[in-house]
């Protein structure tokens, strides 16, 4: 049920836990009016289609250890389904409250036998928050029982049971967790007196937890995520692009370039600023800087060049060289004073050819870039421009 990745791993690898609520059996279809006695919630359209898209990405191009074990479980809507037809088949069951507690008991056992294995956890749908490190996610049978939160299931519950213990003392070591859901608080919790979540791992007793294991939400606590109708979110988005490009140097003996906790962090926040989604990603239980994968060479940059004035003076060209003062490949702005461009991981300078310089070519000094920048690299030239005709 739900295992849809089993491969014969010789020594560490990582088990991957995968899963993607949209279509609520109890809430109103998305656009639909919401009563208080459902929550004031709806049916999603982009929750299962984002856990697709991360399982598509660590099944094609994978993480610093091989796959193992895959446990997926999708409760895609309708047009998540029109969207990406896979969705209709992808898993052979609803990721329901029982689906998940099964699941959740077995990929902690296949992730108890070497302590060397790698955990990957990422859950997308409905949430919200007791108090500030109390996330309740809810499970796509959510207010099917008359107790409020019989369906869903606490965060904190799941990672302190992944802990080591003297039953499993040899449980993986490094574990990711990433959480797309809601995190504000929501008002209908504050009708009922201690409201209580049915626990998925009973919780024993760890005398020395010496995990990595990052936990990074999509947004801040009070806070709500951003799904997009029909399209993946941009929790999703964010991350598979800091998976294939989050690396901001490389390993002085093996020369390659580690993707780690911090680094997606950093990824994630530039990706938030740049489209200005108006919140934040938060990372807690940070212990090191733990390597989800590792690139085979630098990383693809995102940078902007700005050339002030505009007004440069006829023929003017502009372009970006490398530190062997190598034009970019694809650098062509010509007289555009302001463009983005992706260049790899490195130093680089900015070459200006204009009618009004007092001596051609400019030439800005190196500048290394080794992760996305947001503002604008920009280089004032007024000084050195004679007086327009």
């Amino acid at each position: 049920m739900g295992l849809v990745v089993n491969n014969d791993v010789a020594g560490a690898g990582v088990h991957a836990l995968i899963v993607g609520v949209s279509d609520y059996l109890n809430l109103p279809d998305a656009g639909e009016p919401s009563s208080d006695e459902t929550w004031k919630l709806n049916k999603l359209s982009s929750p299962a289609l984002s856990a697709f898209k991360i399982f598509d990405f660590i099944t094609t191009t994978g993480l610093r250890l091989p796959l193992k074990t895959v446990r997926l479980l999708l409760s895609p809507s309708p047009a998540e389904v029109q969207v990406e037809p896979r969705l209709a088949n992808a898993t052979p069951t609803r990721a329901s409250r029982d689906a998940f507690s099964k699941l959740a008991g077995q990929w902690r056992k296949d992730a108890s036998v070497n302590k060397d294995d790698m955990t990957f956890f990422y859950f997308a749908g409905h949430g919200t928050q007791r108090g500030s490190d109390d996330s309740v996610l809810m499970l796509d049978d959510f207010l099917t029982s008359a107790a409020p939160l019989n369906e869903c299931f606490e965060m904190h519950n799941v990672k302190s049971g992944m802990a080591p213990t003297a039953t499993r003392p040899d449980i993986a070591r490094t574990q990711f967790y990433f959480i797309d859901a809601c995190m504000d608080r929501n008002a209908k919790l504050r009708t009922f007196l201690n409201p209580t979540v049915p626990a998925v791992f009973g919780i024993e007793l760890s005398e020395k937890d010496e995990r990595a294991a990052p936990m990074v939400f999509s947004t801040v606590d009070g806070a709500i995520a951003l799904g997009r109708s029909r399209k993946p979110s941009h929790f999703s988005q964010a991350l598979t692009l800091a998976f294939a490009r989050a690396a901001e140097e490389p390993d002085p003996v093996t020369g390659q370039w580690s993707v780690t906790a911090v680094t997606i962090k950093n990824a994630l926040d530039y990706y938030y600023n740049k489209n200005k989604l108006g919140t934040l990603v938060t990372m807690g239980s940070l212990v090191g800087s733990p390597v989800i994968r590792y690139l085979a060479g630098p990383p693809d940059i995102d940078i902007s060049v700005e050339v002030q004035p505009e007004a440069l003076g006829l023929p003017c060209t502009i372009g970006v060289l490398d530190q062997d003062k190598i034009a970019v490949p694809g650098c062509n702005p010509g007289a555009k004073t302001k463009f983005d461009l992706t260049v790899k991981a490195g130093a680089y300078q900015v070459e200006v050819n204009a009618g009004r310089l007092t001596s051609n070519p400019f030439r800005s000094p190196l500048r290394l870039f080794n992760k996305p920048m947001l503002p604008p690299w920009t280089h004032n030239l007024t000084s050195l421009l004679r007086p327009p005709n």
